[in-house]
């Protein structure tokens, strides 16, 4: 039998167009019920996309953006293309790139299409796209549950069941559902339900049936139910899987309930110059009744009476009260630059047939001392006293990337020079200078003779300021002459 022709899809564009024209929207074609979708892949800092795998239909258009980093996205497989300011061959260039580009690909055949960034995929930067449907191939397809496993609170009215068919659209096809009991019995705890599902020729996704739930006023246990997939017309077959196992989640609780004492964290942080690190501990699972619980502090890597002070008692729970509670430790700020120290919390004792949640957690007090500039072979001290820590970060047309090497000047206390690849070739020459009698500015001046990219970070030790300055691959780079870099202390 000849196949039917597929109906014409509407752009949402046009849609606005043809809006007046009711007449003319009447006698067009009706649209395909599968209609295009967009879908979103960004190119991320931490050298990944996100997300990393997408599942589309034919006809889907992927909107592709980068929003940190240097990169591009390379793509074989079902289909092939190298873009980023624009696509190579389309009036757009390819390569890496640090700007802030998007670009859109329409997938128009099925299969897997694999992703990278032409300088990152071997540390990992890849992704896949796996492109379902399309013209069926002259197959007409599986038909499948699209999960195995399902719960639902038994106040929440129904189950939502999924039906999917994939790996081909050619052709009407159906499926028949039908319920069966596990531990749950149909008439008292769910409608038995049955019935077909019918896919029509070109039309693939998900379908979707309603199997209701009876919410009854038993205290009992959770209970399950299956669904199953069965007789498949129209020269499709069955999928992977064909059952699913529906539990009935009881909200019925004739047993008074305490409820769990536990910490709403298993860490908490505060600086030392803070003077207080507030704990909060949370009542779940129930109201019934008066509930408390102790409790207390010990040492970590923090010692009681250098860098917190202890702390113990009691938090109380009134019947019904269901609000956190908290307590707090009092911290001791010192001037020695000693890094993080860290408290043990401790619940116990719980009271009133109340049960423990998470009764242990660690509070860590953040050191609010900047640590001093320490001269390295990629670390430059500038200004008095060494005020100043500058470090530089370079990333070559390959992918190969380092911090650079540092070269203090002998005798000059305000600049320095750094290079990347060979002592013998220099490439960047920067300044941290006082102008507190001019602007009561510090200022930050380089020039670099470079196209490769590169990340200088310019760290004040006395306010822990940092200020990061940045050079785009492939673009060679501008001197800086930053006057307001920071105000004079």
């Amino acid at each position: 039998m000849e196949r039917q022709a597929r109906a014409p899809r509407i752009s949402p564009l046009l849609l606005p167009a043809l809006a007046f024209g009711g007449a003319l929207l009447a006698a067009l074609p009706a649209a395909d019920p599968v209609m295009a979708a967009n879908h979103a892949m960004n190119a991320q800092a931490n050298f990944t996309f996100s997300p990393n795998q997408l599942t589309i239909n034919v006809g889907d258009t992927v909107t592709f953006s980068n929003s940190g980093g240097i990169h591009n996205v390379v793509a074989t497989g079902a289909a092939t293309f190298r873009c980023a300011n624009g696509c190579d061959g389309e009036g757009g260039n390819g390569n890496a790139s640090g700007a802030a580009w998007t670009f859109q690909r329409t997938f128009n055949n099925p299969g897997v299409v694999n992703i990278a960034c032409q300088l990152h995929a071997a540390g990992g930067m890849t992704a896949t796209i796996t492109v379902n449907g399309g013209g069926g191939g002259g197959t007409p397809g599986q038909l499948r549950l699209v999960s195995a496993a399902s719960s639902r609170n038994e106040n929440s009215g129904n189950f939502s069941v999924q039906v999917e068919r994939t790996g081909g659209d050619d052709g009407a096809v159906s499926v028949d559902y039908d319920t069966s009991d596990g531990s749950a019995t149909a008439g008292s705890d769910y409608a038995a339900t049955s019935g077909t599902l019918t896919f029509g020729d070109n039309v693939d996704g998900i379908q979707t049936f309603n199997v209701p739930i009876v919410n009854d006023g038993a205290d009992e246990n959770d209970e399950t139910l299956s669904v199953t997939l069965s007789n498949p017309g129209g020269g499709a077959t069955l999928g992977t899987p064909t059952t699913a196992t529906l539990t009935i989640v009881d909200d019925d609780n004739a047993t008074p309930q305490p409820g769990s004492l536990g910490f709403t964290s298993a860490t908490y942080q505060a600086a030392e110059n803070g003077g207080n690190a507030t704990i909060t501990v949370a009542r779940s699972g129930g109201s019934s009744g008066a509930v408390a619980v102790g409790y207390s502090t010990s040492n970590g890597s923090g010692t009681a009476g250098n860098d917190y002070t202890p702390a113990s008692g009691t938090l109380n729970w009134a019947n019904g009260d269901t609000a956190n509670k908290s307590f707090q430790v009092p911290l001791l700020d010192d001037t020695a630059v000693d890094g993080n120290k860290t408290v043990n919390l401790l619940l116990q004792n719980p009271a009133g047939g109340a049960t423990l949640g998470t009764s242990g957690a660690t509070l860590t007090i953040t050191d609010n001392e900047q640590p001093a500039c320490i001269p390295g072979d990629r670390v430059l001290c500038l200004g008095e006293n060494n005020r100043f820590e500058v470090k530089v970060h370079w990333m070559d047309f390959v992918g190969n990337m380092d911090d650079a090497f540092s070269v203090p000047i002998p005798g000059r206390r305000d600049s320095g020079l750094f290079y990347f690849f060979d002592g013998n070739n220099i490439e960047m020459l920067i300044k941290v200078l006082s102008g507190c009698h001019i602007n009561n500015k510090f200022w930050v001046f380089y020039a670099a003779t470079t196209d490769v990219a590169f990340h200088v970070t310019v760290r004040d030790t006395v306010t822990g300021f940092v200020k990061p300055y940045d050079n785009t691959l492939g673009e060679p780079a501008a001197p800086v002459l930053d006057i307001d870099y920071l105000s004079c202390q």
